[in-house]
């Protein structure tokens, strides 16, 4: 379990990187693009990465196709492309703090998809972790949180943050019979096809060859950003539920914060205060003795890899 939690983290850290990598990459080339090149390069990995570690399941994957296919359409093309293109025309600020609401989102969809209600550990852990943010983002101003106004760019990314939400809640109680590497490895190939697919007709840098700093950008988001970060987070979905999984997305703007630092960027009380508010609200959730649920789903262990199952 800690070695969950661990990746969980760290899943957090690689897409916290991914706002920094992402920036470069949108300014050498369009985000559909460079959505295309991260997920046709992620897909060329998980396809062998598949069949040699476990083979493919053609039985299982035919049984969950649509719930797949909703997935790669909704949290894979859906969240890249309101994140990518909604941070076109929104602050940082703002498209931070949007995303610091996944947790709370997704706690509600899981709720109503899963027919669990959160623990009381979980429900605290969310309201820090949304405080944190809301903390970090705003840095302590109320003047700043009261100039917020939902603009197109904010409408998109708000729309990014539901579709991942949608895409944490569906697997645990719809998914049933794959392990979470074809689980991971099916939805981010699907996404694969769409981005590249529509990239080819709608966009002219796509067949363009990207420089040496840019396949490096590449290399990150499609290794770092989405095989092993895809693949970690279905897995931490899979074993502590989809709300406790979400609460960790509120380090992803705490990251992204310390990373500038790294950077240069200047970080002042109120940051550090929203941190601890953020590793707070996660330990809260992970820490705390854990209530029934309502309705547990089963884990089930066969054919040699762990597996989604409905209760």
């Amino acid at each position: 379990m800690n070695l969950v939690y661990l990746r969980l983290v760290l899943t957090a850290l690689m897409w916290a990187g991914m706002f920094h990598v992402g920036q470069y990459a949108v300014a050498h080339m369009s985000p559909l693009a460079a959505a295309a090149w991260r997920f046709g390069l992620a897909a060329l990995i998980f396809l062998p990465l598949v069949a040699w570690r476990e083979g493919w399941s053609l039985d299982g994957l035919r049984r969950n196709a649509l719930v797949l296919t909703v997935m790669a359409v909704v949290g894979v093309f859906g969240f890249n492309m309101g994140l990518f293109y909604g941070l076109q025309a929104t602050s940082a600020v703002n498209g931070a703090l949007i995303v610091g609401v996944n947790p709370a989102l997704t706690a509600v969809l899981a709720a109503f998809i899963n027919r669990r209600l959160p623990s009381a550990a979980q429900v605290v852990g969310l309201v820090l972790g949304l405080i944190g943010v809301v903390v970090v983002v705003s840095h302590g101003s109320w003047a700043t949180l009261a100039s917020l106004h939902v603009a197109s760019g904010d409408a998109l990314v708000l729309l990014g943050a539901l579709c991942w939400a949608i895409y944490t809640a569906l697997p645990q109680r719809f998914v049933k019979g794959l392990s979470s590497v074809q689980v991971a490895a099916s939805t981010v190939t699907g996404g694969a096809v769409l981005m590249v697919g529509l990239a080819s007709v709608a966009t002219t840098d796509l067949v363009q060859w990207p420089s040496w700093p840019m396949l490096a950008a590449i290399g990150f988001m499609g290794v770092f950003g989405s095989v092993l970060a895809y693949l970690w987070w279905n897995d931490g979905v899979k074993v502590v539920g989809p709300t406790q999984a979400a609460i960790f997305m509120n380090f992803v703007p705490l990251f992204a914060t310390l990373i500038g630092v790294l950077r240069g960027q200047h970080v002042g009380a109120a940051q550090w205060v929203g941190a601890a508010l953020v590793v707070g609200g996660v330990l809260v959730s992970a820490l705390w003795k854990k209530q029934p649920a309502l309705a547990p789903a089963a884990v089930n262990v066969a054919g040699g890899g762990q597996q989604f199952c409905k209760a």
